[in-house]
């Protein structure tokens, strides 16, 4: 389940091209895109709250909680019309504070862009009565996970005219990988205490059938036993009416007996002990569910730098973000 940190930080990361600010616990949300405002139905500023209190203090405040109507809003704008938006890392460095091996660098310009990718991921656990989230962020670069604090950088609106056209395919089947390394940690430890749940739904199921095998088994018994009482009885009994009762008990009980040695009986409670085993099955099944909700291109730039090295000057490529030569 979402916390209240991952709630917010789910907010904020939706909204990050409107405007946002923060006043006594209380986030504003302003100048948001027009097909935002007419999927939720309401214009903004949206004034957010995440506790009751402030929710009865805060005129026109929406409530952010788990399970909420806003929240959900902006889950299914995403699940529907989730698109990769593009988005610049500004750069400008100097050469001071560029640290390469033990390279003198003496010159550095511009020369190439490269492509990092942001992928959200919303995955859905459900089980018995129970209903797990777990929200993912993964910056990836080709095949490679990136730490990448945004916080670090100066970051705005990318223009699609400054970047070749890209296909994030791999990049997206690698965090699909990476994704279910991460989710597998949960599925396992849910699976588990599945497993220990079915255990026991399992052996009461057993234990009840044992019973019903074992009160037919007593029953059977039972029944025998009263067919021979009654034909002894009838050995001493001499009234026609007493002998005619006698008679009827006895062919009653035979019946009965007949009856309850049929393997039918027995199959049916087998079946029916393989059918409530099988719903247990299926009632402690795990669901797993997971949707891209969102991506983020980020393009920056590359830098040659020109270098001394050993007396010889050369050109390297410099990645900015990943502080290396490429």
């Amino acid at each position: 389940m979402m916390t209240k940190n991952n709630i917010k930080d789910f907010i904020i990361d939706f909204f990050k091209e409107s405007k946002i600010k923060e006043e006594n616990g209380v986030l504003i949300i302003s100048e948001v895109r027009k097909e935002v405002e007419d999927f939720l139905g309401k214009k903004s500023p949206y004034k957010l709250v995440f506790d009751i209190n402030s929710h009865d203090k805060i005129k026109d405040s929406e409530l952010i909680m788990q399970g909420s109507y806003f929240l959900l809003a902006l889950r299914g704008f995403l699940l529907d019309k989730g698109n990769a938006s593009i988005q610049k890392i500004v750069i400008t460095p100097e050469i001071k504070d560029i640290k390469i091996g033990n390279y003198n660098i003496t010159g550095i310009e511009q020369t190439n862009i490269s492509y990092i990718a942001e992928f959200n991921f919303l995955t859905l656990f459900q089980y018995l009565n129970e209903k797990k989230q777990e929200l993912n962020k993964i910056f990836i670069k080709g095949k490679e996970v990136v730490e990448l604090d945004l916080n670090n950088f100066t970051v705005k609106n990318g223009v699609k005219e400054e970047i070749k056209e890209v296909d994030l395919l791999n990049e997206y089947n690698s965090s699909k990988k990476i994704l279910l390394g991460s989710v597998n940690k949960e599925i396992n430890s849910i699976k588990k205490y599945l497993k220990t749940k079915l255990s026991k739904e399992i052996e009461r199921v057993k234990n009840h059938y044992f019973k019903q095998f074992k009160e037919k088994d007593e029953e059977v018994e039972r029944c025998e036993e009263k067919i021979k009482l009654l034909k002894g009885k009838l050995k001493h009994t001499y009234y026609e009416r007493d002998i005619m009762i006698l008679k009827r008990l006895i062919r009653e009980s035979e019946s009965r007996l007949e009856n309850l040695k049929k393997r039918t009986y027995k199959e049916r409670l087998l079946a029916e002990e393989q059918f409530h085993i099988n719903d247990e099955i299926e009632k402690h099944s795990l669901s797993v569910k997971g949707n891209l909700i969102n991506a983020t291109l980020y393009y920056y730039p590359l830098f040659t730098l020109n270098v001394l090295d050993k007396g010889k000057s050369k050109k390297i490529i410099y990645d900015p973000i990943l502080k290396k030569i490429v």
